[in-house]
């Protein structure tokens, strides 16, 4: 119902119906339901996070078995997310290897893990720098999965994460840096949510990072899952 309504707020702004109201023209006036607008879409992503992480804590979360072309979803994602780094003044870069495998895994997944990832990445990166998605096969011998594998990997030339916050980082509602998130909002979910979705499809995330020397956080996955993911409406995990 809270998702419902909040939709529904924002929905109205966004089609113009608030704005379009004669007593809007005034430019104050215009720019508090601005402010609501951005306000609404802020409290509605923290919800959506919410709500996914209960569904993964209950076990109700549906996994979907299906052949995944990564090399398409990471173009897909990274032009998705192109505007907000041009908005941020970023350079964003796509470096995909050679021979990355068709998977057997849930591609919608697989996207919000990696759209969790490109935008924080964007969002901890100050103007001018770079944030960079790519990907590359893993035989089995080298994987930390023990089968073959493609590791994905979000990097960005940010501020870097100090080493006693690494492992505390992925911790739900933990925020690195208070004066950021009072800029872009969040609730400091998405890591959460990005290592509990990399568990259910049987990867292994990790994290690289030194103060000063931006940070990159990898996803490992397998190309095909280590058991067959449940499938029809009432697949459970």
């Amino acid at each position: 119902r809270v998702v419902f309504a909040v939709t529904g707020a924002v929905a109205f702004h966004q089609d113009g119906l608030v704005l379009a109201d004669p007593g809007f023209k005034e430019p104050r006036r215009r720019r508090h339901a601005g402010n609501i607008l951005i306000s609404s879409r802020m409290l509605l992503g923290i919800i959506n996070d919410l709500l996914d992480l209960a569904r993964i804590e209950a076990g109700r979360t549906d996994l979907r078995s299906e052949k995944v072309a990564i090399t398409d979803v990471c173009e897909t994602l990274c032009q998705l997310v192109r505007p907000l780094a041009d908005k941020n003044q970023l350079e964003l870069a796509v470096h995909l290897g050679e021979n990355i495998p068709v998977m057997v895994t849930d591609a919608g997944k697989i996207r919000q893990i990696l759209y969790n990832l490109l935008s924080n990445a964007i969002k901890f990166t100050p103007p001018n720098g770079q944030v960079t998605l790519s990907a590359r096969k893993i035989q089995a011998e080298e994987s930390p999965v023990q089968r073959e594998a493609v590791a994905i990997t979000v990097a960005d030339t940010g501020p870097g994460i100090p080493a006693a916050e690494q492992q505390r980082i992925f911790e739900k509602f933990h925020r690195l840096d208070s004066t950021i998130t009072r800029e872009h909002g969040g609730a400091g979910l998405g890591l959460a949510i990005v290592r509990d979705l990399t568990n259910l499809l049987g990867g292994r995330l990790t994290l690289e990072s030194e103060p000063g020397h931006g940070a990159a956080f990898t996803v490992v996955l397998p190309v095909e899952p280590p058991e067959p993911i449940p499938t029809g409406p009432d697949a459970r995990t």
